[in-house]
């Protein structure tokens, strides 16, 4: 088994609307049903607004990249739901799932999209200590 760190993020800003053509909580339940109907497990579940600290974490690697506070300021402002989901090749499913429903729905954001999916097995586990790390008291 594989585990995978997926995380629904906050809606798209009013100012990118124009780039997407789905709401945050369809594209939610759109995503949601595809894992629930081709795997049926999920093991972990965290609703909230990710705190700052916990989002620069996040996105340590990307620290340089010139849109890293604009990322931090976008996953920080409004409720995510983060899963935890385990099956064989989990990681290549959900980015792939993930990319389908990328090109579908959200075509010509550059900054801005609605799903974070692990995309290595090294990334899952720093993700998972992360979001669930047992004492942490944020999302």
């Amino acid at each position: 088994m594989e585990k995978t760190l997926i995380i629904l993020k906050p809606s798209i800003p009013e100012s990118e609307k124009n780039s997407i053509s789905i709401s945050k909580e369809k594209f939610q339940k759109i995503f949601l049903r595809i894992i629930k109907i081709k795997w049926f497990i999920i093991d972990d579940k965290k609703e909230g607004v990710i705190n700052k600290n916990t989002a620069i974490e996040h996105y340590a690697e990307k620290k340089e990249h010139p849109l890293f506070n604009d990322v931090i300021k976008y996953i920080t402002s409004d409720i995510s739901i983060i899963l935890s989901i385990s099956w064989n090749e989990a990681i290549k499913d959900v980015r792939s799932i993930a990319l389908k429903m990328r090109k579908k729905y959200i075509w010509q954001s550059k900054l801005y999209n609605l799903i974070h999916s692990s995309d290595s097995k090294h990334e899952s586990d720093r993700e998972h200590n992360i979001h669930f790390w047992v004492n942490k008291k944020h999302c």
